[in-house]
């Protein structure tokens, strides 16, 4: 039996919630707009939000894994899936739950290719400082005389390769979403459900959970947490519900206005990497990624090197309203 190498970051069953209706065809399919906003198309869900092996655990001396992560995130996700759709049919989050939907906030937070990206980056850059410090202290035996013209002509950083493992990546992202931390800073929050009616409707990303500050500027350069006073949440559950989480947001139910829609979908947008998702693509909303396309939020890792030392910060950039 053949095993499925498409890995999906983001599950199937949140992306059907976002498909196009009616259903033309044996499976659903999703508008995927670049961000660009130059290219938007309709793609099966079953292919899209997936990269392949994206959750395979690599061995040095043995087959990837690529099976083991996506059994379990199946398990997990047959649950999620049941409570998003208790939150839509109820339109209001019951006490119980909460704990249920920060993990699951905390999981699609922490499991897309932007935070897996940021992880590599902070391994690559680790590996990269050790080895220029410990070249410079003669710590490590001489390299052969190729390498050391490369070094000489193109600089260390431009000469070498770092690659980190992918069983690495997939350690650290999950790590960080189930952390007691993660989840406990997200049940701190009060939460608020909106639902979108007929003609508005809300759109996903491939980073769906946003992060706003809506006086970003004035603690700039400093980067935000979910402790930070002002922060609030946003994270579609589907087209037609919307979760809005926040110290200073009233726990409820609200029918979302036009504006509403608006500005939580330039939320979603600004948070994207490089797709958004929808169930349409009107001329409206592919106009208004294209506007927002140059801008972006999410981890950031300014890595300062100084011969002797290096030092790395990692600062997560918020939506804000100056944008």
């Amino acid at each position: 039996m053949s095993i499925p190498r498409k890995h999906h970051y983001l599950p199937q069953f949140y992306l059907e919630g976002f498909k196009v209706e009616p259903q033309t065809g044996k499976r659903p399919h999703i508008w995927q707009i670049e961000k660009s906003g130059d290219q938007a198309y309709q793609a099966a869900i079953r292919d899209t939000g997936c990269i392949r092996d994206y959750h395979s655990i690599d061995f040095e001396k043995e087959e990837s894994d690529h099976k083991t992560i996506e059994t379990r995130l199946s398990a997990v996700e047959a649950e999620q899936a049941k409570l998003v759709q208790r939150i839509k049919t109820a339109k209001r989050l019951d006490a119980s739950r909460i704990e249920e939907l920060s993990t699951f906030i905390s999981l699609m937070r922490y499991r897309v290719p932007a935070f897996a990206n940021h992880v590599k980056t902070i391994h690559q850059d680790s590996v990269m400082d050790v080895f220029k410090i410990m070249y410079q202290r003669g710590k490590i035996p001489p390299p052969p005389q190729e390498l050391l013209n490369l070094f000489e002509s193109k600089g260390i950083d431009d000469s070498l390769r770092i690659d980190i493992s992918n069983w690495k990546i997939i350690e650290n992202m999950f790590k960080v979403a189930l952390a007691p931390e993660s989840i406990g800073l997200l049940m701190q929050f009060k939460f608020r459900v909106y639902s979108a009616k007929d003609p508005n409707f809300f759109v996903t990303s491939d980073n769906p959970v946003a992060l706003f500050h809506p006086n970003y500027d004035e603690i700039r350069p400093y980067g935000v947490g979910l402790a930070t006073p002002g922060v609030e949440l946003t994270f579609p559950l589907s087209f037609d519900t919307l979760i809005l989480a926040g110290h200073e947001v009233e726990p409820g139910f609200s029918l979302a206005s036009m504006e509403e829609v608006e500005e939580f979908n330039r939320r979603t947008i600004v948070m994207s990497t490089s797709y958004v998702f929808a169930r349409d693509a009107g001329i409206e909303l592919k106009s208004k990624i294209r506007e927002l396309k140059h801008l972006s939020a999410g981890f950031v890792l300014d890595n300062l090197f100084h011969g002797d030392g290096a030092v790395q910060i990692s600062r997560f950039i918020p939506v804000t309203t100056d944008e």
